[in-house]
């Protein structure tokens, strides 16, 4: 019995030995890259075709070099062909003296005599030199040498591992990831007699992958990785001069699940390339207001003044810069960082404090319980101008709830709730309202 398990093991081991791969190339088509604002993370999805020979088929995947491959998605389009693994295997380099065995070199020593022959490598630690005669050579004795080869680099091979009924062309759908690259919004608002608002996409691919024709996805939200990478803040600086291009037609968002996906279109994004992209162009109205930020915690704060416009896109979160026309000239007056801001809805950005409005903020009641909160509060605006002031009051709740309110809010989203009134000079105005927090 045992003779025959051992001859059985023998048989399929001679069968496994005698496997020949059949070396095939991929051909790539189609590419989609979804770049995320939280992330310096690219997801790559590429069509690529592969002509296969029946049986076990090595399919190499170059374009994978330097890429975890644990990260990669090898999908068959075709139920004939089953992926049974992708393999990295790397092959370490030759180091100077390794990739000279075998090699003519020369050697002067210190002492002026010269020594050539064939570099045979070390012996008890003396460099073994054949030429007209069998040399040992101590380095301590070498005034310098002569080798015709630098060295040899570390190289890397990943490649598939495929399994075809028959021959023939067979399609894969292969995802992978690429660190480093990412994307963020950047917006500039020229303040004239109307407003002059422009949109841009920023991607920055400091890696050495290109793509071309990549049908690229942007993906607005805090995605969470298993492993999140370093994110390293920073601030973008362009030239003014050279981004007032109007786009050709705008980006659309789309809400899936808590994330907000926009088509940017099909792209070539090369290596080691930062790209500046107009997107939105919007010219409307803007009116003057006055804000007031209120908080939970009570207290007060300043007001500021305010310019409001009407959003005729979706707006990614990003960079307002704020421009003012002064004698034919554009200054900049303000920068400003905004949230993710729905189409149609009102765009907010201050443009400094008032120096003749006060605003507080009075927690009168404040209750909590099991994953509940309740809170009563009172906000109160002063006018100490000459003018009257339409002041809209903006309260973070955080996803609570309003009950009741002794002016009626303009605006409720889950973070935060505004009310709008009008203080005379010399006047004060109060608002009192309660809302629900539940956890």
């Amino acid at each position: 019995m045992n003779r025959k398990i051992i001859g059985g093991a023998l048989v399929i081991f001679v069968l496994l030995a005698v496997i020949v791969f059949h070396q095939t190339k991929a051909e790539e088509g189609s590419t989609a890259l979804a770049l995320y604002d939280s992330a310096k993370i690219g997801v790559v999805e590429k069509t690529i075709q592969v002509e296969l020979k029946t049986g076990i088929n090595k399919v190499p995947l170059d374009m994978l070099e330097g890429l975890r491959i644990d990260e990669v998605t090898l999908k068959p389009l075709d139920e004939k062909v089953k992926v049974l693994g992708v393999v990295s295997k790397g092959t370490a380099g030759k180091n100077l003296m390794e990739a000279n065995i075998g090699e003519e070199i020369t050697v002067k020593l210190k002492s002026g005599e010269t020594v050539s022959g064939e570099f045979l490598g070390y012996e008890d630690g003396k460099i073994a030199i054949q030429g007209d005669g069998y040399y040992l050579v101590s380095s301590e004795d070498i005034a310098y040498m002569k080798m015709d080869s630098i060295g040899e680099e570390s190289t890397a091979e990943i490649y598939a591992i495929v399994n075809a009924e028959e021959d023939g062309k067979y399609f894969f759908k292969l995802i992978y990831r690429v660190g480093g690259i990412s994307w963020s919004s950047r917006y500039k608002l020229y303040l004239r007699d109307r407003a002059e608002f422009y949109g841009y996409v920023v991607i920055d691919n400091p890696t050495n992958k290109s793509f071309e024709n990549a049908d690229v996805l942007l993906v607005s939200g805090d995605v969470q990785f298993y492993q999140p990478p370093q994110v390293i803040m920073g601030r973008y600086y362009t030239m003014e001069s050279a981004t007032k291009e109007v786009p050709q037609q705008p980006i659309q968002g789309t809400k899936l699940e808590a994330f907000y996906l926009y088509k940017l279109g099909t792209l070539d994004i090369a290596a080691f390339e930062k790209k500046l992209i107009p997107y939105i162009y919007q010219e409307s109205e803007f009116t003057r207001e006055y804000l007031y930020e209120s908080y939970p915690y009570g207290g007060s704060q300043d007001v500021y003044e305010i310019i409001s416009l009407k959003t005729s896109e979706v707006l990614p979160g990003g960079v307002v810069e704020i421009y003012k026309e002064m004698e034919d000239k554009n200054v900049l007056i303000g920068e400003q960082v905004i949230d993710h801001t729905a189409k149609g809805d009102s765009l907010r950005l201050k443009l400094g404090r008032d120096v003749d409005l006060k605003g507080k903020t009075e927690v009168l009641e404040e209750r909590r319980g099991d994953r509940y909160s309740y809170y009563k509060i009172k906000v109160t605006l002063e006018n100490f101008g000459s003018e009257d002031r339409e002041v809209v009051v903006r309260h973070y709740k955080w996803r609570g709830k309003i009950l009741e309110s002794s002016v009626s809010p303009i605006t409720e989203t889950a973070d935060y709730v505004e009310f709008k009134v009008t203080v005379g000079p010399g006047e004060k105005e109060e608002i009192i309202f309660e809302y629900e927090v539940n956890y």
